[in-house]
């Protein structure tokens, strides 16, 4: 039942990867494109847009939150392996299970956090766009949430890991 669980959460995981790499990839050719524009009105004309500095700020927070989200997915995001790698590998796993629960905790206080942040600020209008800043901090809670998920499929593979490991080693001691 593990097992089965421990596939469906990681086929969704797979599928919400791709989620967010394109939506990152998007939100970040739309932000180059857009100030590079801005850089180019700014040569030519020595003017630039105030909307265009403001929406870049707001597609920044996005493509933060959604590149971090990547990253706890991919597990290409800075760890110290010094100590740990001197360890038995089932420790090291334990030890990643245990630093990916923490995590894990902070990112859904994070969720929490910026859900009331960006309720707070869904009536707060942004000074030239003409939207509210809810579009902005909203990027916190969901960013956040996709990490959280990542983090959560990382831990019950570790954990599956760990038990199939255990269950080969007993299956070695029994032949």
């Amino acid at each position: 039942m593990f097992d089965k669980i421990t596939l469906g959460i990681s086929k969704v995981a797979s599928f919400l990867e791709k989620v967010v790499k394109y939506a990152a990839m998007a939100v970040l050719v739309v932000l180059l494109c857009a100030i590079f524009f801005q850089v180019v009105r700014r040569v030519i004309t020595g003017k630039s847009y105030t909307e265009i500095e403001e929406l870049s700020i707001v597609m920044a927070a996005w493509l933060g939150f959604l590149t971090l989200a990547y990253a706890a997915r991919k597990r290409v995001h800075v760890r110290i392996d010094v100590f740990a790698s001197k360890l038995p590998l089932s420790v090291q796993r334990l030890l990643d299970i245990l630093v990916s629960g923490v995590t894990l905790y902070a990112s859904l206080e994070l969720v929490r956090y910026g859900w009331a942040l960006a309720q707070k600020k869904v009536q707060v209008p942004l000074a030239i766009l003409p939207i509210n800043a809810g579009w902005w901090y909203i990027a916190f809670p969901i960013g956040m949430a996709f990490t959280s998920f990542f983090l959560f499929e990382h831990i019950l593979q570790e954990i599956k890991t760990l038990r199939d490991e255990k269950k080969g080693s007993a299956m070695e001691g029994l032949a």
